[in-house]
């Protein structure tokens, strides 16, 4: 046992330089939904930084592209990861792991709020289950515009108030995401959803 203790430290020292492997390791010996969901949610995390620095290169990308190629980096990093999966429909982007674990996202570009809303309503109405472990989703938001944060702040908003039912847990100080919770209504669990914006405005003045 010390020697596999030993091996897969030396493994994730060789590979500290690299976030991809080091998601993809962690997420070969993770044995817990939660640690699952946390690697998932760090991975789109990782993207998302990538989408930024490439921003520029982005700006005519349609929705699907920019899904798809969350979904081809996610399987790069060993990921089972799709696009269009057929769980009461098609789904954006699902992630399926071992002991029943399944994660979905709904992405949206922000062209405006109705539209957001109604991805909202796709990932909780028509593709969650709300099962142990199938109990966590993402709504994935592309902004286009001039400031993320205070976008992100009215999507909150509205979903509150065309959502009564569910609960944001406050102001987030770091990083351009919400995390919300209502009861699902399949299952009457709790279901959680991060509400992730990704800055894609691009206009330099020179």
């Amino acid at each position: 046992m010390t020697d596999l203790k030993d091996s897969i430290a030396f493994i994730k020292a060789s590979v500290s330089h690299s976030t991809p492997a080091q998601i993809m390791l962690d997420m070969i010996f993770a044995t817990a939904h939660e640690q699952r969901l946390t690697l998932v949610e760090r991975a789109v995390d990782w993207v998302a930084q990538e989408f930024v620095k490439t921003s520029h290169v982005r700006q005519t990308m349609s929705e699907d592209a920019l899904t798809i190629e969350i979904v081809t980096s996610l399987k790069a990093m060993g990921f089972q990861a799709a696009h269009d999966t057929q769980y009461g429909g098609h789904c954006d982007i699902v992630v399926e792991a071992r002991d029943d674990f399944l994660w979905i996202a709904e992405a949206k570009k922000h062209k405006d709020y109705d539209w957001l809303l109604a991805g909202f309503e796709q990932l909780d109405r028509r593709y969650s289950t709300g099962l142990t472990g199938q109990d966590a989703g993402e709504m994935i938001i592309y902004c286009f515009g001039e400031r993320a944060d205070h976008v992100l702040s009215e999507y909150q908003s509205r979903l509150t108030v065309a959502r009564k039912d569910i609960s944001f847990d406050g102001a987030i100080t770091q990083g351009l995401f919400r995390r919300s919770v209502h009861t699902h209504v399949n299952t009457g669990r709790d279901f959680h959803v991060r509400h992730l914006i990704v800055p894609l405005y691009f206009n330099p003045t020179r």
